[in-house]
C-alpha cells in the first residue's frame, strides 16, 4: 500500500508539472499548411525560382474593405497597423500606380525594340534643334548661304571674276561633279560645304523671302527636314519623345490592366491592401482583424487565422462534450461511481501527458499541426479507457473468482489485462510509426502526435490504473452499491447468441460483408474530397463573408508558372499555353502575353522573362485565393506539368502530395507493419491478414456512410478515418484472440463463442466510449470535424456491433485450425 501511495504522487507531480502546459497548448497548435512543405514538392521549387531568379518577394496580402468614407478606412488601418510586422498598406491609388507601373515595365522590351528603330532620327532632331537655335542668332549668315546655295550657280558665269572665295570655289567643286537636277545638286553642294540642312526647306523661287526664312527659323518644319535628309516619313511626336509615343502606339494594341477606382470602390465600401511578410504570426492576424470596427479582412492568412480562432473556441466545448459523454456511457455501463472515475481520472491524465509530451517537443522544435492537436483528446479517451475498462474487468472478474482477494487479483490482471494493453498498445504505435518514416512532412508531424497520444494512453491505463486500484479498497468499488460490479450482464447473453447464429451461418455472412465492401468501395470512389476552406472555418467566418464580398472588387489571385528552359525553343508551347489561359479569362504576363494582348512570335519581351535556364509566367486568375474556383484553375494548370507556384499551388501541392503518400505508402506500410508485427508474436499469418481485412471494410464503411451524409468531404478526413481504424481497430481483435488463446475448450465454436461472450462486454463498452469520444466532434462549428467525428464514430460502432461478434466469428469458424497458420510458435 504504501508503494502504491508513492507511485500516486509521482503521478501528482507529473501531473502538476505538465497541467500548465497542457492548458495553453492550443497557442502553440500551427494552423497553415506552409511549414510542412517538402522542398521536392513542385510548388516549394517554384517559389525558390522565383525569389532568387526573378526577385519577387514573399509577401502576402490582406485585403480590408471598408465600409465608410476613404480617409476614415486609411484612418483606421493605419491606427492598428502596429499589430502587424513589417506591414505595408497599399492603397487603391498606389495599386493602380503600381500596376501601371509594372504594365510599362512588361512593355519595356517591346518598347525599346521599335524605340531602336527612331533613335537615330531622334538624334539627329535634336542636333537639328541645336543648330536652328544657332542660325537664330546668326540669322544673316543664313541668308548668306541661302544665297550662295541658289544663286551662285546660276551666275557664276556672269560674275566669275568676282568671286575668289575658297569656299564658293569648293562648293562648285561639288555642284559640277554631283549628278542630278540642278537644284538637287545645288543643295548637295551646299550640305557638303555648309552642313546647313534648313536651306532643304527653300527652293530657287523662295530663297530670298524673309518671311518665310523667319518662320523656317521660327518654327521649322523638323518632320519634312528629316524626310529630306533621310527619306523617312516621321511624325514630330516620334522625332521629340520617342518611348511616349511608342508607348501611346503599343498601348492602342496592348490595353492596359483592366483595373480602374471602380475596382476598390463599391458604393460605401472602400477596398485597402496590407502587405505582410508570408511568415506573418496568425495571432497578429487575428488582433488586427478583430481590432477594426468597421472592416471586413479576408486574404490567405486570414483564413488560417480565423480557423485557429475558431478552432480553438471549439476545442473547449468538445472537451466538455467529450467528457459529458463518455461520462453518460460510462456510468451506463459501470453504474458504479468509483470505477467511472477512475476511467475519467485515466483520460485527463492521459490528455495531460500527451500535450505535456508535444509542448516539450515544441521546444525541440516540432510543430503542433492542429489537426494532430485537435484528435488528440478523443484518441486519449478512447485508448486510455478502452484498456483500462480491460484491466477493470478483469480485476473485477478475478475478485469475484479468487474471493475478493485483492493482491492476487490486481496480479492476475496485471499480468493478463495488463500484458494484453500492452501488447496490443504496441500494435497501436507500430500502425502509427508509417507515419513518421512517410516522405510526407505533414504525415510525420501528425504521426508523431499520433504515437505520443497512443503511447500516452498505454501507460496511463496500465500503470496510473493500477496504482489507484490498489489504494482503493475493494468494498468502496461498487460505491454507492456494496457490492464488486460484475464482470459480466445481459450482454453476455446477447453476444453468445449473435455469436453462435454468426456460426451457424457464416458462409451468408462472410458472402453479405463481400457484398457490403464492394458496394462501400464502390460508392466512395465515385465521391471526391476537396481542399475547401470553408471546411475548417464556419460559414459566418467574417473572413467568408469578406471573400464573398470581394468577388465585387479586384478579386485576382496569382499563381506563378515555371518553365525550364530557353523560351525561344518553346515559343510555341508557351504561345499555344498563353492563349488557353486567356480564353479562360486569365490575365498573362510572359514571353507570349501582355495582360490579354497576345504576341504570336519571340520578341526581346521573351528575354524578359527569362533567367538561368527558366521561363517566368504571372497568371492573374479571376477568383480570390483558396477559393473554389481559384482552386479548380490552379489544379488546371498543375496538370500541364509545369512548376506552379503561389498560395493556391501550395495548398493543392500539400493535399495531394499527403494523400497520394497516405495511400501509397503510410497505409502500406502500416497494414506490413501489423501483419509482420503479429506474425512476430503469434507466429500467426491467418490472424493478422484476417484482422486487416475486417479493419479496412469497417474502414470503408464509415468512409462510404460519411460520402452519403456530408457529399464531398474534406481532404484529410478519409485519411484519418483509414489512420485510427488500422490504428484503434486492432485492440478489439487481439481482445477476442487473447482470450481465445487462454481458452482451453476442445470444441472451436465453443472456443469462439465463449471469447466473443467474455471479451464482449469490454469490446462495446470500448467501442462506445471511443465512438462517443469521436461524436463529440460533431458539436464543432468546423465542418471537417463532424466529418471526422461522424465517419471514425460510425466506423468504430460498425466494427464493435457488427465486424467483431458478427464477421469475426464466422471467419474464425470457417478457419478453425487454420487459424493459426502456418503455427510457427507455441501460444499460451
Amino acid at each position: 500500500m504504501h508503494r502504491a501511495w508513492s507511485q500516486l504522487a509521482l503521478w501528482l507531480i507529473l501531473i502538476a508539472t505538465l497541467a500548465p502546459f497542457a492548458a495553453t497548448i492550443s497557442s502553440y497548435f500551427v494552423y497553415s499548411d506552409s511549414p510542412f512543405l517538402s522542398k521536392n514538392l513542385e510548388s516549394v521549387q517554384a517559389e525558390n525560382i522565383i525569389t532568387k531568379y526573378f526577385n519577387i518577394s514573399e509577401k502576402d496580402s490582406i485585403y480590408v474593405l471598408y465600409n465608410g468614407s476613404y480617409n476614415n478606412g486609411l484612418k483606421e488601418i493605419y491606427s492598428n497597423l502596429y499589430l502587424l510586422n513589417d506591414a505595408k498598406v497599399i492603397t487603391p491609388y498606389q495599386y493602380i500606380n503600381n500596376t501601371m507601373i509594372e504594365y510599362e515595365r512588361y512593355l519595356e522590351p517591346l518598347i525599346s525594340s521599335y524605340c531602336d528603330n527612331i533613335s537615330k532620327l531622334h538624334g539627329l532632331y535634336v542636333n537639328l534643334t541645336h543648330y536652328r537655335d544657332f542660325l537664330f542668332q546668326n540669322s544673316s549668315l543664313f541668308e548668306e548661304e541661302l544665297n550662295f546655295t541658289y544663286w551662285y550657280p546660276t551666275h557664276y558665269n556672269y560674275f566669275s571674276s568676282y568671286f575668289s572665295s575658297p569656299k564658293l570655289k569648293e562648293f562648285l567643286t561639288y555642284f559640277n561633279s554631283s549628278n542630278g537636277s540642278i537644284i538637287e545638286r545645288e543643295r548637295n553642294a551646299s550640305l557638303k560645304v555648309f552642313e546647313n540642312p534648313f536651306v532643304l526647306c527653300f527652293s530657287n523661287k523662295n530663297y530670298t523671302n524673309l518671311t518665310l526664312i523667319n518662320k523656317v527659323i521660327n518654327d521649322p518644319n523638323y518632320p519634312l527636314l528629316i524626310k529630306e535628309l533621310t527619306g523617312v516619313n516621321v511624325t514630330i511626336e516620334e522625332l521629340k519623345n520617342p518611348h511616349a509615343y511608342v508607348l501611346s502606339k503599343v498601348e492602342e494594341k496592348v490595353p492596359p490592366p483592366p483595373i480602374s477606382i471602380s475596382n476598390f470602390h463599391k458604393g460605401n465600401v472602400w477596398l485597402f491592401l496590407v502587405e505582410v511578410p508570408n511568415n506573418e504570426s496568425l495571432d497578429n492576424i487575428e488582433k488586427f482583424m478583430s481590432s477594426l470596427q468597421n472592416a471586413q479582412v479576408t486574404g490567405h492568412l486570414p483564413f488560417y487565422a480565423q480557423s485557429a480562432y475558431y478552432t480553438q473556441s471549439n476545442i473547449e466545448i468538445i472537451d466538455i462534450t467529450t467528457v459529458a459523454l463518455v461520462g453518460i456511457l460510462l456510468a451506463l455501463l459501470l453504474r458504479a461511481l468509483i470505477p467511472i472515475l477512475v476511467l475519467v481520472i485515466d483520460a485527463g491524465v492521459g490528455v495531460i501527458l500527451s500535450y505535456g509530451i508535444m509542448y516539450l517537443a515544441s521546444l525541440l522544435g516540432y510543430k503542433i499541426y492542429y489537426i494532430s492537436g485537435l484528435v488528440t483528446p478523443p484518441i486519449v479517451f478512447g485508448i486510455s479507457i478502452d484498456y483500462a475498462i480491460l484491466f477493470l474487468y478483469r480485476y473485477f472478474e478475478e475478485l469475484r473468482k479468487g474471493g475478493m482477494d485483492k493482491e492476487r487479483a490486481i496480479g492476475r490482471a496485471f499480468s493478463t489485462a495488463g500484458k494484453g494493453a500492452a501488447f496490443s498498445g504496441l500494435s497501436i504505435v507500430i500502425g502509427f510509426v508509417g507515419f513518421i518514416i512517410s516522405p510526407s512532412s505533414l504525415l510525420k508531424n501528425i504521426g508523431v502526435a499520433l504515437v505520443i497520444s497512443s503511447i500516452s494512453s498505454v501507460i496511463v491505463a496500465v500503470f496510473l490504473t493500477y496504482t489507484i486500484i490498489s489504494i482503493i479498497p475493494v468494498n468502496k468499488l461498487g460505491f454507492p452499491r456494496k457490492e464488486v460490479p460484475k464482470s459480466e450482464d445481459v450482454r453476455e447473453s446477447y453476444l453468445e447468441k449473435v455469436a453462435s447464429l454468426s456460426i451457424n451461418k457464416r458462409n451468408l455472412v462472410i458472402v453479405g460483408m463481400i457484398v457490403l465492401l464492394v458496394f462501400s468501395i464502390g460508392f466512395s470512389m465515385v465521391h471526391s474530397t476537396n481542399g475547401n476552406i470553408n471546411e475548417i472555418i464556419p460559414s459566418y467566418a467574417s473572413s467568408l463573408k469578406a471573400e464573398n464580398q470581394l468577388s465585387n472588387f479586384y478579386n485576382y489571385s496569382i499563381d506563378y508558372i515555371v518553365l525550364k528552359g530557353n523560351p525561344n525553343s518553346s515559343y510555341s508551347h508557351i504561345l499555344n499555353l498563353t492563349k488557353t489561359l486567356i480564353n479562360r479569362g486569365d490575365i498573362v504576363y510572359g514571353p507570349a502575353s501582355i495582360g490579354k494582348y497576345i504576341v504570336n512570335k519571340s520578341t526581346s519581351l521573351t528575354n524578359h522573362f527569362y533567367r538561368d535556364g527558366y521561363t517566368l509566367m504571372v497568371v492573374y486568375i479571376p477568383y480570390p485565393v483558396f477559393s473554389k474556383g481559384a482552386i479548380n484553375e490552379t489544379n488546371q494548370l498543375i496538370s500541364t506539368g509545369a512548376l506552379v507556384g503561389g498560395s493556391n499551388a501550395q495548398r493543392i501541392v500539400i493535399i495531394d502530395n499527403s494523400e497520394n503518400v497516405y495511400f501509397h505508402f503510410t497505409l502500406l506500410f502500416t497494414i506490413i507493419g501489423i501483419i509482420l508485427y503479429l506474425f512476430i508474436i503469434l507466429g500467426s499469418l491467418s490472424i493478422p491478414l484476417r484482422l486487416v481485412l475486417t479493419i479496412g471494410i469497417s474502414s470503408v464503411f464509415g468512409v462510404a456512410m460519411m460520402y452519403a451524409v456530408f457529399g464531398s468531404v474534406y481532404w484529410i478526413t478519409p485519411l484519418v478515418v483509414f489512420a485510427l481504424l488500422f490504428g484503434l481497430g486492432i485492440d478489439y481483435d487481439l481482445f477476442i484472440i487473447l482470450r481465445l488463446i487462454e481458452t482451453n475448450e476442445p470444441n472451436w465454436n465453443n472456443r469462439i463463442i465463449f471469447s466473443i461472450k467474455k471479451t464482449g462486454l469490454v469490446v462495446t463498452a470500448a467501442g462506445l466510449i471511443l465512438s462517443g469520444a469521436f461524436f463529440s466532434l460533431m458539436v464543432s462549428d468546423l465542418r471537417f470535424l463532424q466529418e471526422i467525428g461522424f465517419a471514425v464514430g460510425i466506423s468504430v460502432l460498425f466494427d464493435t456491433f457488427v465486424v467483431r461478434p458478427i464477421l469475426v466469428p464466422a471467419i474464425l469458424s470457417v478457419l478453425k485450425e487454420n487459424n493459426w497458420w502456418p503455427n510457427l510458435r507455441h501460444r499460451t
